[in-house]
């Protein structure tokens, strides 16, 4: 029930501090989701001859130390029960001393890949095995409230481009991350501290689109909205923990 997966700290995933970018904590979430997945008979390889996939819709990630390079770090995720139409999956990293560095919970539908609409997963996992233990201090994700749409000031714009995609067809949910850590970086955001990410994904953007990244901050906290030309893409709190 639980898929554990123990690497080295990748150094190319690791900022000018030899620290684990943030982004790239969460494209490890994504990593250890699929090789469970795909143990499971769940996985991508399995569901895209189906013509289905799974999309993150909502994430929150309890970020207490983002590892070093080459420090030993062991990934646990597991499935922790759903609604119908909406897959809960959750995950812990702890380093060899048994530190925990992150915790997380996650969202995921699936959908058909031709018509972009979530199936009902009643009969897709009826018999999948659930673990109930809640990695973070959530059982369901609230609703991500964000700041009046006049308070976002708009202070960076991209361009979806090839690199940017993953096997879905459209632009992987960690470079989101990228993006809006590079504005946090401009105003002086440290991550060597402990924090909160906060995340919602809503139309997924495609290549050539071009992406709007807007930002309020209140004190401590970080708000971002990333547009793109169907409306808000991504939103997203960060703030201390």
């Amino acid at each position: 029930m639980i898929y554990n997966m123990t690497i080295d700290t990748p150094s190319y995933m690791c900022d000018v501090d030899d620290r684990l970018h943030t982004w790239a904590a969460v494209r490890l979430c994504q990593e250890v989701t699929e090789y469970h997945g795909n143990a499971t008979g769940i996985g991508f390889k399995t569901l895209v001859q189906q013509n289905r996939a799974w999309v993150i819709t909502r994430a929150l990630y309890n970020i207490y130390r983002l590892p070093n390079a080459f420090e030993i770090i062991s990934l646990d995720t597991w499935s922790r029960n759903n609604n119908g139409l909406i897959a809960y999956r959750d995950y812990r990293v702890t380093n060899a001393d048994g530190e925990v560095l992150l915790t997380g919970t996650s969202a995921w539908p699936m959908i058909d890949m031709t018509t972009r609409r979530v199936l009902r997963l009643n009969d897709i996992i009826a018999n999948y095995e659930n673990h109930a233990e809640c990695a973070t201090q959530f059982e369901s994700l609230p609703k991500l409230k964000m700041p009046a749409p006049e308070s976002m000031q708009h202070v960076a714009q991209r361009t979806v481009s090839y690199a940017m995609l993953d096997h879905t067809q459209h632009m992987n949910n960690s470079e989101y991350i990228k993006l809006i850590f590079d504005c946090l970086n401009a105003v002086g955001f440290k991550s060597d501290k402990p924090f909160v990410l906060d995340i919602g994904y809503q139309h997924e953007s495609r290549l050539g689109e071009q992406l709007d990244i807007l930002q309020a901050i209140d004190a401590d906290t970080f708000c971002y909205e990333i547009t793109n030309p169907r409306g808000i893409s991504v939103s997203a709190r960060i703030y201390p923990l």
